[in-house]
Order: C-alpha cells, then structure tokens, then sequence
C-alpha cells in the first residue's frame, strides 16, 4: 500500500510465469505458452478496475495502450513526463522521483495500482504489494529466460516479503494454468 496527499492506494501485482518462474524469453518475449487467453481475461478485467497500471517502457513499447492511465518506468526522462505519443501515460525514472509523488501530481484517484512489470517494475514494487496475481504455467519451462523476480521463483520471493497464498485456483486445467492471489500478511507487515 501506498499513499500520497491523503490518498491510499492499493498495489496489487500480476504476472504469468513459467514452472521455472520466468516472465520472458532472453530477448524480452513473451513465448505461446505463457499467453493464455483465460489468464488474458481475468488480468484485462483487473486492469480495467485500476486507477492506474504500471509498466516497463518494453512493455509499454510492445502493447499499445487500450486507453488506460499508464506509469512508464523508464531512465529516458529525468523524473515524468507525459508520453508524446500516447497522452495517457507518464514516463517516470524512479531514480528522479518517488512513485507517490508521480501519483500525486499526475492527478491519479485513490484506489489500485495495478503493476504489471518487467523484472525491474516487479521489484521496485515488492515492499508495497497488498496482492500479487500469480499465474504459472505449470510443465512449461523457460532455462535461460528473463525472471519475474532477480532473487529466485516468484513463490520463494513473495513470501519472504510477507506476502502468503490466499486462494489458488484452476483457470485452465487444459494448459495446466493456474492463478494464486497472494496477499499482504498483516502479521509480518
């Protein structure tokens, strides 16, 4: 959780991986196996709900933005600005400026921050997270590829920043994916 002149922000991650934990291939992409159109709905639906989703400037690059309020990490700008070529996101270096205060003069309403990586994005993150949708592709696994987590498998990483699994499910017994929300555990935090 975040907040920034009175406003509370909840920070909820979501990422799809492989069985070994990896978000991309070695060149940045993302493989057949990890685009599953079940995972693809339940993810578009929680961005949707969000007042803002946050991603990397590959990221932001490789998908047009369907219309939503974006946050572009990138060490192309300073601090912010606004995108040129797409007047809904902001381009952001962390290191120029903290995220509430981006949140705070960009006018961003209260309510989700929907994070949505790369790697960096993902860890900048990880000790503001109230949730963290984690979908993993279970039999599908990516040796060499780009990690959701630089210190181990998203599981190992979330829970020792205190987050705990609260529900698991199925979304696609087909594919063998499924989808785990993990959530803050109020008693570690």
């Amino acid at each position: 959780m975040i907040s920034s002149s009175g406003k509370t922000y909840r920070v909820v991650g979501h990422a799809i991986v492989s069985a070994d934990g990896m978000i991309a291939d070695a060149e940045g992409f993302m493989p057949a196996p990890l685009r599953n159109d079940a995972d693809w709905a339940i993810f578009q639906t929680a961005l949707d709900r969000s007042s803002i989703v946050v991603v990397g400037r590959l990221g932001h690059r490789r998908h047009p933005n369907p219309g939503r309020r974006r946050l572009v990490f990138t060490g192309s700008v300073e601090r912010f600005e606004t995108d040129a070529a797409d007047p809904l996101a902001t381009l952001f270096n962390p290191a120029g400026i903290a995220v509430e205060d981006v949140l705070d003069r960009t006018g961003v309403p209260e309510g989700v921050v929907a994070v949505t990586g790369g790697r960096q994005v993902f860890e900048h993150f990880l000790p503001d997270y109230d949730e963290f949708m984690l979908a993993e592709v279970d039999g599908f696994a990516l040796p060499g590829g780009t990690p959701c987590f630089s210190a181990g498998h998203p599981r190992a990483v979330l829970a020792a920043a205190g987050l705990v699994p609260a529900e698991r499910r199925e979304i696609d017994p087909s594919n063998g994916v499924t989808l785990t929300r993990w959530e803050r555990n109020s008693r570690r935090s």
